[in-house]
């Protein structure tokens, strides 16, 4: 049965937030008594709970950055851009019949404002801001539920091994793209159902959805 409804994860999956994140992480830093991030690519290789254990952020703690990370996030929430080749891949999938949402942990309204800014908007019949940075399989099966779907019809897309073992828990398809927060060999680890190398193999899912479509005729 092909997907009817693609569910992505917004930051390093659809916008190229990652550059913004670091510096407000190193930023932070002193303030907040955690050790800031002195390889970017060594630190893709760690889960979430591995990073954080690494840099000695306990989960007391964790509310109050992911707070002061919302605040730079509404700050920036224009200049951030979708990562090349986004745009094209969206309309595409919108055009081919897939309804797209996005389930992210950052807030609604500056994910609203950065796809505004971007001119992309339109291409999401949904946002979903989860306050949580774990859990999100809960809020994906809300997702399902309200779409009247079900779990097999429905792909989330993400760029964390969180992403994936949040599709797992709610039963649904999991997506990984490489370009974002994990490097290619965790996310490899982790056997999403589909492993994505740039944004234009993403059009995969187009051709698949049409082979299907054309098979079932």
């Amino acid at each position: 049965m092909p997907y009817k409804l693609i569910v992505w994860d917004f930051d390093g999956t659809v916008v190229d937030s990652g550059p913004l994140m670091l510096a407000v992480f190193n930023r932070l830093a002193p303030e907040l008594r955690y050790r800031p991030v002195d390889d970017p690519e060594a630190a893709r290789s760690l889960s979430t709970r591995e990073f954080l254990r690494r840099h000695g952020i306990s989960l007391w703690r964790l509310p109050r950055l992911i707070r002061r990370f919302h605040a730079a996030a509404a700050e920036e929430a224009e200049n951030i851009k979708l990562f090349p080749g986004l745009s094209d891949s969206l309309a595409s999938l919108r055009a081919a019949g897939f309804r797209l949402g996005i389930l992210s942990s950052n807030k609604e309204e500056t994910i609203r404002r950065c796809l505004r800014a971007n001119g992309a908007e339109g291409q999401f019949a949904f946002v979903v801001g989860y306050p949580r940075l774990f859990g999100k399989g809960k809020a994906l099966r809300r997702i399902v539920r309200a779409e009247r779907l079900g779990p097999e019809e429905v792909l989330y897309i993400g760029d964390e091994v969180r992403d994936i073992e949040a599709a797992r828990k709610a039963r649904v398809a999991s997506a990984a793209v490489i370009w974002g927060l994990n490097s290619e060999a965790l996310l490899r680890a982790c056997a999403p159902d589909h492993l994505f190398l740039e944004p234009a193999m993403l059009g995969l899912l187009v051709q698949q959805s049409s082979n299907r479509s054309s098979s079932a005729a």
